[in-house]
């Protein structure tokens, strides 16, 4: 792994991680809170703890292609995804470890060109995903150990239609790569995640002191120089599971009022292996 993604994951997201099972705390309460109960009785709900090495997931019997609304616990980020014939958990398995040890951007290919991710959720967090279409499932989560996986979920059809919550923004992943969506959401509610590029993203959601510009941000990522963390973080933050190219989701979320920068740290196979934010995919946005 390069020394910039080191440094990455060790200063921001291991911040992300560490608070998000508090900060993304399901909404009860308001306008969000409202779509979310009925959310829940209109579609299947699904709930995945993360162990140190499983991941169990209850409430997918009889679960048809569509919507769902899902709840995470344990300690990071449960991600679901499906393979194309040929290819399966084990290859991926593989795949993802090897990139992660070696930087190895044939595996990091591989993986993406067999791979779907529609999306997931930090402990802690709730939210919908879509499975687009029947099949098989995987949850996963990928962590100082290398990837965790759980038992293989039976996705059946026809698909239901089934309809988008009431959201209070979106946040857009773009090509470029860059962010699109709301620059105001409120502190407390729903947005949703659109993945418009040709290449996965996820949102992390780091929350900055006032004033703070993406130049400074982008200034410290790329800096290899060790020290401690720069004055204008703040402690809230949250991310959000992967989603591929033409997949959304929707993420409850609960965070103090404030100006974050949002990020995606997805490795980009064509700069090897290189994060996005690296890259300058970084926007201020304003929680009130």
């Amino acid at each position: 792994m390069p020394t910039g993604m080191r440094r990455v994951v060790a200063v921001v997201c291991a911040t992300a991680l560490a608070s998000s099972p508090v900060l993304l705390a399901p909404t009860t309460a308001g306008a969000a809170g409202a779509a979310t109960t009925s959310a829940r009785a209109a579609t299947p709900h699904l709930s995945a703890l993360l162990t140190k090495k499983t991941i169990v997931v209850k409430g997918a019997d009889d679960l048809k292609a569509g919507r769902a609304h899902l709840e995470v616990r344990g300690r990071g980020i449960v991600e679901f995804a499906t393979f194309k014939a040929g290819y399966d958990v084990a290859d991926f398995t593989a795949d993802v470890n090897k990139f992660g040890a070696k930087n190895d951007i044939k595996a990091l290919k591989r993986a993406l060109k067999n791979t779907t991710i529609i999306g997931g959720l930090a402990g802690g967090g709730s939210g919908t995903i879509v499975f687009p279409k029947p099949g098989a499932y995987t949850p996963f989560s990928l962590g100082d150990r290398g990837v965790v996986t759980g038992k293989t979920l039976v996705v059946a059809g026809p698909k239901r239609s089934s309809k988008t919550p009431r959201t209070d923004g979106s946040i857009i992943g773009k090509n470029g790569p860059a962010w699109g969506g709301a620059s105001q959401l409120p502190a407390k509610g729903r947005f949703e995640f659109k993945n418009k590029a040709d290449q996965p993203h996820f949102v992390a959601m780091q929350q900055v002191q006032p004033g703070t510009t993406t130049d400074q941000v982008l200034a410290f990522l790329q800096s290899e120089e060790e020290g401690p963390p720069p004055s204008w973080l703040l402690p809230a933050s949250m991310e959000t599971g992967t989603l591929s190219p033409g997949r959304s989701m929707t993420v409850d979320y609960d965070l103090p009022a404030g100006q974050y920068v949002v990020m995606c740290f997805f490795p980009d196979p064509k700069m090897g292996g290189m994060p996005h934010a690296l890259m300058g995919m970084l926007r201020m946005v304003t929680l009130s």
